[in-house]
């Protein structure tokens, strides 16, 4: 009886090593580059009174880098690296700087010189994949660390009474965070392990901003005050790119 038991056993583990080693020499691997269209989401894009940072940003453009290891048929695992790149709105440090204005008991016409806000992120996590023939549909969830960097945003408030002008200027910080992300992608086979992709991700992270400093000067006036606040920041990215599957 034992030895039946003992010869049960030895022939389960058998089959089990016989398709662990059959899926394995079916694993494939996918690197693709992919960017396109980034849209902001969040505190940063929402407009809200009496934030300075509400509404501050606009779409841009990303890039994006990103490798599958494929575990079985259906399950892999995704590791992704992401730059945004996109644009600052001054209006609402435009608004923010006419209520400086009101204390001087003045009125400005503006000029706004702004630079780029930047999201970048490194994640990793669970993949999953529906094969349609030669068609591939991955759906994905990631977690990691992102890196952000607020905007600089500098204004000139020339008086229409022919005052004083006022200086205005938002100064950059950079912060980092724990972020998550979730997305899927659509590969297209072209030539060979050559393939073309449609891919829709979001990134988001609770970040903190210390000591951002939005400084107003006019003369001997000096109306500077520092934000230190946690925001929710985030984008969507929708684009495009080419892989090789090996």
């Amino acid at each position: 009886m034992k030895l039946t038991s003992l010869r049960s056993i030895s022939l389960l583990v058998l089959f089990l090593f016989a398709c662990i080693s059959a899926e394995a020499q079916n694993t494939r691997n996918f690197f693709s580059v992919t960017g396109g269209y980034s849209l902001p989401v969040g505190e940063m894009a929402r407009e809200k009174l009496d934030d300075p940072f509400a509404g501050i940003a606009g779409s841009g453009y990303y890039g994006q880098v990103n490798y599958d290891f494929r575990i079985a048929r259906w399950l892999g695992l995704r590791a992704s690296g992401s730059m945004n790149r996109n644009k600052t709105n001054s209006q609402p440090i435009v608004d923010k700087a006419s209520k400086y204005a009101k204390i001087l008991g003045e009125q400005y016409n503006w000029e706004s010189s702004v630079s780029r806000w930047t999201l970048d992120a490194v994640l990793v996590g669970p993949a999953l994949y529906i094969n349609m023939n030669r068609v591939q549909l991955e759906l994905h969830a990631q977690a990691g660390k992102v890196w952000a960097e607020t905007p600089a945003v500098s204004l000139v408030g020339n008086s229409e009474t022919g005052g004083a002008p006022i200086h205005v200027d938002l100064r950059p910080v950079s912060t980092s965070a724990f972020g998550i992300a979730g997305g899927m992608s659509l590969r297209l086979p072209l030539a060979g392990s050559l393939f073309f992709q449609l891919t829709g991700d979001v990134i988001g992270a609770e970040a903190e901003l210390k000591d951002v400093a939005i400084k107003a000067v006019r003369g001997s006036y000096d109306l500077s005050e520092r934000i230190n606040e946690k925001r929710f920041i985030g984008v969507v990215n929708v684009g495009a790119g080419l892989g090789i599957a090996f």
